[in-house]
């Protein structure tokens, strides 16, 4: 009988792995549903509640304004107290709003619910990925992540068909749209239910007998556990100040240059994205396409190929030399379109099918690096800061661009979305280190930083843009 012992980076793919993958899809499933569900719901919203521009405008924002909150606060929540607790309460709350939605009597109330809402996927994102991250060995690791962006989207194409079939049910039909989210929130809270604790955080904060059951228990006998105590960084049970002094802890640890490279890189990814995408038949419109709107299903269904392109070439290709090339491309494909205003429709159409691709290749780097690149105790942290600045990018592009088009026309807005595309390019060029054969700690830099005892083959330094050794 073989009593090797492996390490929890290199452990064989068990159906206890497969599952962690599974669940840790629901957050971005019902992110991607309860965004695309809104859109198709508002129009009616605003007829039968009167909201108006202005009530209209908050109401599509508000789950994204509640995201900002749940990455910041709940971020370093997860990090003191565990992942596991929170993974099962938040998706409860999506049951419960989605629900509620169908009662909300005035826009007021809908915000409310849906700021929420927010919160509760804000929290979402550092609570799953973090727990995903810290159970799958090593090769799962970065193709699970980069999964979870297409389930995304996903879930945002299905809501478009939910709500194309219940636009037919009458008066109210956005009631039955909006309350349609507590479906897939249901499934996914059940399955999360009697998930385990991450044993490298019950590890991270004394709790060594707890760790070694849930080894034990669902990473089997093989799993060598003396390896991850030695790896993992031992702190205090309960960290002193509020919750927000994580942050403040990352920064004194050394992390704020990853803190920074993650929330840069992912904000000049999805602040182009956010605004090209929901004004696109807008875009493609002054830039001469006719049925614009026929020409935007067919641009948006390559955000799904090109999410899945990335999830296939992130181990191979590497995610320095991914998410640089991905921005190289997207930047030029908009570059393209705004130096040519006088192109065919078919080249222009041709052109935002390549800035899609791109953007979605790289954006499967959104849950990968922030993962990788923040030790066990303040992973949570870090991902949350860096989902929290996110959102204002989207919310920022998405707000500005139709402000920007309107002054100075369609190019200047084009222009402007490639100039943010260049300093995503030129701070990756300079911070993205390459992780993809690293095991968690080394990746993090937790050895460098004397938290974990080093081992002997070369890495990359996180946080300086040297090519990985092969």
């Amino acid at each position: 009988m073989d009593t090797r012992k492996v390490p929890l980076d290199d452990l064989p793919t068990s159906r206890f792995h497969r599952k962690v993958a599974v669940v840790a899809a629901g957050g971005p499933f019902c992110d991607g549903y309860l965004l695309g569900i809104i859109a198709v719901a508002l129009p009616a919203i605003s007829n039968d509640l009167g909201t108006g521009a202005l009530g209209e405008g908050l109401i599509g924002a508000s789950a994204l304004m509640g995201m900002f909150v749940g990455g910041l606060v709940f971020g370093p929540l997860t990090d003191r107290l565990g992942r596991s607790g929170m993974y099962t309460m938040n998706l409860l709350v999506f049951v419960v709003c989605s629900a509620l939605q169908f009662f909300a009597g005035d826009a007021v109330s809908l915000f409310l619910i849906r700021f929420v809402m927010g919160i509760a996927l804000g929290a979402d994102y550092p609570i799953a990925t973090a727990l995903a991250t810290e159970f799958l060995p090593r090769r799962l690791r970065g193709p699970v992540l980069a999964s979870l962006v297409l389930v995304l989207w996903v879930g945002f194409t299905a809501s478009y068909a939910v709500g194309y079939l219940m636009d037919g049910l009458g008066d109210g039909a956005w009631r039955w749209m909006l309350a349609s989210a507590a479906v897939p929130s249901l499934v996914f809270l059940l399955l999360r239910l009697g998930t385990p604790e991450s044993p490298r955080w019950l590890l991270s904060v004394g709790r060594t007998d707890e760790a070694r059951a849930v080894v034990t228990e669902h990473l089997g006998p093989s799993a060598d556990f003396d390896a991850l105590v030695a790896e993992t960084r031992t702190a205090t049970p309960v960290r002193k100040g509020l919750p927000l002094s994580g942050i403040g802890e990352l920064f004194r640890r050394g992390y704020g240059p990853m803190l920074v490279f993650c929330s840069v890189f992912w904000v000049c990814q999805v602040a182009p994205s956010f605004a090209v995408k929901t004004f696109q038949p807008q875009l493609l419109t002054s830039l001469g396409v006719h049925d614009a709107l026929g020409a935007s299903v067919l641009v948006q269904s390559f955000a799904i190929v090109g999410t899945a392109l990335g999830m296939l070439v992130i181990n191979s290709l590497g995610r320095r030399t991914l998410l640089l090339a991905s921005m190289t491309v997207f930047t030029a494909a908009l570059l393209g379109l705004g130096i040519n205003p006088w192109a065919t429709g078919g080249l222009v159409i041709t052109l935002f099918i390549v800035f899609n691709l791109a953007e979605a290749a790289g954006s499967a780097l959104q849950f990968v690096y922030p993962n990788e690149l923040f030790p066990t105790e303040l992973r949570g942290t870090g991902m949350g800061v860096a989902t929290a600045v996110s959102r204002i990018g989207s919310a920022a592009g998405t707000f500005l661009l139709p402000l920007t088009t309107d002054r100075w026309g369609t190019s200047a807005g084009l222009y402007i979305a490639a100039g943010i595309g260049m300093l995503g390019l030129a701070v990756s060029w300079r911070m993205a280190p390459e992780t993809r054969r690293l095991s968690l700690a080394r990746a993090s830099g937790a050895e460098e930083r004397g938290h974990a005892p080093r081992q002997p083959a070369e890495h990359t330094r996180p946080g300086r843009p040297a090519q990985e050794q092969l």
